[in-house]
């Protein structure tokens, strides 16, 4: 129900004050970025009064149209003449625009305006879920309205002029100088190979681990990530394919692994309880747990998440680490694909692919830590000669090369080569030749690298035993 403008103070007319300040705003400036700004945090069904989700709604429909300052006003106007709440309330369209007009924040508070109607509705939520016993949705909701609460303390902190923030930067640099002591501000890769070339996770980035279906991408950061963690930097691990049981067998396989004494995860299941080695490796697998009992490494294998729940999960998880003096360094997620978008570009992958790679790149900010995520490339690897992928492979957008500090491709020439045939015997010969050679051989290159080079790198790889190794066998 509309809440009349002249109503008494109280709880319900602050809402609706707030709702139209942020309407009167975004009307009054007529700007396309304003909006996006606010709609970037809130849509209409958060809005307590059902007129102003109407006229939000008919704002964005006007920017889409192109319409902007003036004339879209004149337009939303138009739009709202046959109204039944405003006829019902005997006030005009236009004489509410222009009272919302009046009462327009400053174009810098739009922001404020939008998390504060964002937090109401999420307090709705919030009871709701309390009194109807649902933990898990009042847990989420108060996640989301701690991070809300934050932007609103710390927003002024990230407005800095160049020659403080200038200051800052030598003043850290003069402290760690007179110490002798580096500081940190990234977790190690898990790999001296991959931490030599892009220097470690780094805080507030966003790394894209991109291949075609069986290139071993899931392998790669498993394997990197579980040493990161083993050296004390807490991961989380969000795996909206494979299953926690999965993962688990993996990480095992690779921690129990020796050249000469393989176990492959696809025995690790209580149905080959009867084979001859079974006792053997189970015993082996049991030493290499006990190295995961201190470590920080959190699994979630729930699929079909959306940003904001695995916001909420990581946002969890760093509050326990920060319990035990440590802190979150690494959102992984495999993969981005599997992310459940909103529902604003429902059906347009592309624009839903941009939407998550730009939600992604401010959680790394966010959160202050690096988001490692997984990617799968496009179709047209597999009609080229030369099956090395490139930037323009990325699946469905654009903006993931645009939003991504650093951009890494994998590809194993063996798994191509295990899959042709030739009836030529000398052809043949050859091809099982290069298939010997790059058997145990994974190349990760990276084709974008934000403030540092581009190259490529080779790593050992035993893919039945989801074990990823640095050739010059330097294991962390």
């Amino acid at each position: 129900m509309t809440v009349p403008i002249y109503e008494e103070d109280g709880p319900e007319m602050d809402r609706f004050n707030n709702e139209a300040m942020l309407l009167g705003s975004i009307l009054a400036y007529g700007h396309p970025a304003l909006f996006h700004s606010a709609r970037a945090i809130c849509d209409p069904s958060h809005f307590r009064d059902v007129l102003n989700a109407k006229i939000f709604a008919l704002t964005e429909r006007g920017f889409n149209e192109g319409l902007k300052a003036f004339k879209l006003s004149h337009w939303v106007i138009s739009q709202l003449r046959d109204d039944e709440t405003l006829k019902a309330l005997e006030v005009s369209g236009s004489s509410i625009i222009a009272k919302y007009i009046a009462m327009a924040a400053p174009a810098i508070g739009v922001e404020g305006c939008a998390r504060q109607l964002k937090y109401d509705w999420l307090n709705d939520k919030l009871s709701d879920a309390v009194n109807s016993g649902e933990t898990e949705e009042a847990e989420k909701c108060a996640a989301e309205m701690q991070v809300l609460s934050k932007a609103h303390l710390t927003r002024e902190e990230n407005l800095l002029g160049i020659s403080t923030s200038s200051d800052g930067t030598l003043s850290r640099l003069s402290d760690a100088f007179s110490k002798g002591v580096v500081p940190i501000d990234f977790a190690h890769a898990g790999s001296v190979t991959l931490s030599s070339a892009i220097g470690g996770w780094r805080r507030g980035r966003m790394y894209i681990l991109a291949g075609r279906p069986g290139m071993g991408k899931s392998t790669l950061a498993t394997s990197w990530l579980i040493r990161t963690a083993g050296r004390g930097h807490g991961v989380m691990l969000f795996s909206l394919e494979m299953t926690m049981s999965e993962i688990s067998e993996m990480i095992l396989c690779d921690l129990a692994w020796s050249s000469t004494d393989r176990i492959e995860y696809r025995d690790v299941a209580s149905t080959r309880i009867d084979k001859p080695d079974f006792e053997r490796h189970f015993n082996r697998l049991y030493e290499a747990k006990q190295k995961l009992n201190q470590v920080p490494f959190m699994i979630s294998d729930r699929g079909g998440m959306t940003i904001a729940e695995i916001r909420s999960k990581a946002m969890q998880y760093a509050q326990r680490l920060e319990t035990d003096g440590k802190r979150l360094e690494v959102i992984c997620i495999d993969h981005l694909n599997l992310i459940k978008g909103s529902d604003r570009y429902s059906g347009n992958k592309v624009a839903e692919t941009e939407e998550t790679s730009a939600a992604l790149k401010a959680l790394a900010k966010e959160l202050n830590c690096a988001v490692v995520c997984l990617c799968q490339l496009n179709r047209g690897v597999e009609g080229r000669e030369d099956k090395r992928p490139t930037l323009s492979d990325l699946r469905w957008s654009g903006g993931i090369e645009q939003d991504a500090d650093v951009v890494m491709f994998a590809y194993r020439e063996a798994y191509y080569l295990e899959r042709k045939h030739y009836d030529d015997a000398g052809d043949e010969q050859e091809r099982l030749n290069k298939l010997l050679s790059a058997e145990h051989r994974i190349e990760v290159q990276i084709a974008k690298h934000r403030g540092g080079p581009c190259r490529i790198m080779e790593f050992y790889c035993d893919m039945g035993c989801a074990v990823v190794r640095d050739l010059e066998k330097n294991y962390v």
